[in-house]
């Protein structure tokens, strides 16, 4: 099969998964990965980081062996010789470029070795194999970022159906070249650039009343669902359905600077009430077609005014008046991406994390007396 046809095939590769939703998994112009540079790439650009990676791999298991000697040399050389067979070509079709680097394995090890010992090795690895389902791409977004950066999840599921517009650009990683691209697009292509063998399905229609348990629960099945939605009643419904199979929630409000982190640890109390219950005796069938009115009521329920910083709390009440849509900024959005790999992170290792909100603002920095 030849490179052409091969890239083209998996480029449109679309699996229908749910027939009553007509909602579509789509993987879209994935990487491909070949051992061997054996096809004619004409028009490619080639990236050669396998040598110098491979260096650094060398470095990382003799971290005694001090660099720039004259007696490292030989060494290096004959380890360089003897792991050329090590090596993937990777062509990324949207950049039309190839680039010759470590197999996965080895990639990984590379890629993560700053990691230690703040990430111990076993930790990474359960962090590794956890899977991930982040539903809306702002926060969302930054929330994707960090998890892939950390060495986080291989698997994650992305759901959004907007694309970005010039008013994104103050806080998602994008730029003015992503305008009219879809969320789940841009997302994608930032975590293959880092790592090529992550394994990622875009629902880019986003969720609704008729998809949502299948995002949730089919396979890959979830191990923790991080809900960055504006839609209310979907919010409801995921935690009923995170609930009922024990999976854990994760949410992250922008808060001006910082962020405010909401824990739902259903995997370890089922009965835990949805949104610590805060709506109260509110049904599901409530939240539907709020206007904006009680759509910004019910969201200050949900996130506890007490915790927002005065500005945001102000320009809340001026959805619909003054401002057209809810007020974020990028500092925000990077802590919020932050606070959730965190989160994630400790609940893939069953580190001690309750239930509950969480706050972290840069407007209450604490000096450090010295």
């Amino acid at each position: 099969m030849s490179l052409t046809h091969y890239i083209s095939y998996a480029t449109i590769k679309i699996l229908k998964i749910n027939h009553r939703a007509t909602m579509y998994i789509m993987i879209l112009e994935s990487p491909q990965i070949f051992r061997s540079q054996k096809e004619e790439l004409k028009n490619v650009k080639v990236i050669e980081a396998f040598y110098g990676a491979l260096k650094e791999l060398f470095f990382i298991e003799h971290p005694k062996i001090k660099k720039n000697t004259s007696e490292v040399q030989k060494l290096l050389e004959n380890y360089l010789n003897s792991n050329t067979a090590n090596s993937n070509w990777i062509f990324y079709p949207w950049k039309n470029v190839v680039i010759h680097t470590l197999t996965e394995e080895l990639y990984f090890k590379v890629r993560t070795a700053r990691n230690r010992n703040i990430i111990t090795e076993e930790e990474q690895q359960r962090y590794r194999k956890f899977k991930v389902g982040i539903a809306g791409l702002s926060v969302g977004s930054a929330v994707a970022e960090a998890l892939s950066s950390t060495g986080g999840p291989k698997i994650f599921k992305l759901a959004d159906p907007d694309i970005i517009e010039l008013t994104n650009l103050n806080r998602i990683k994008a730029t003015v070249l992503d305008i009219g691209c879809k969320k789940t697009d841009v997302a994608a292509k930032q975590i293959w650039e880092v790592d090529p063998f992550a394994e990622i399905y875009l629902w880019s229609n986003g969720l609704n009343k008729n998809n949502i348990e299948e995002f949730i629960l089919g396979e890959p099945k979830l191990d923790v669902f991080i809900d960055e939605m504006d839609d209310l009643e979907i919010k409801f419904l995921s935690r009923i359905i995170c609930a009922k199979n024990r999976i854990p929630v994760v949410m992250a409000t922008d808060n001006g600077d910082g962020t405010i982190l909401d824990i739902e640890r259903y995997d370890l109390d089922p009965s835990y009430l949805p949104f610590h219950g805060l709506l109260g005796n509110l049904k599901i069938e409530d939240l539907a077609g709020l206007d904006k009115e009680q759509w910004v009521a019910t969201a200050m329920k949900i996130i506890g005014s007490d915790y927002l910083v005065e500005r945001l709390k102000t320009s809340l009440l001026e959805i619909g008046k003054t401002l057209s849509g809810v007020s974020q900024i990028a500092t925000g959005a990077k802590i919020s991406g932050a606070g959730v790999a965190h989160a994630v992170r400790l609940i893939a290792n069953k580190g001690s994390l309750a239930s509950g909100k969480y706050k972290l603002n840069l407007e209450e920095l604490c000096k450090i007396t010295i």
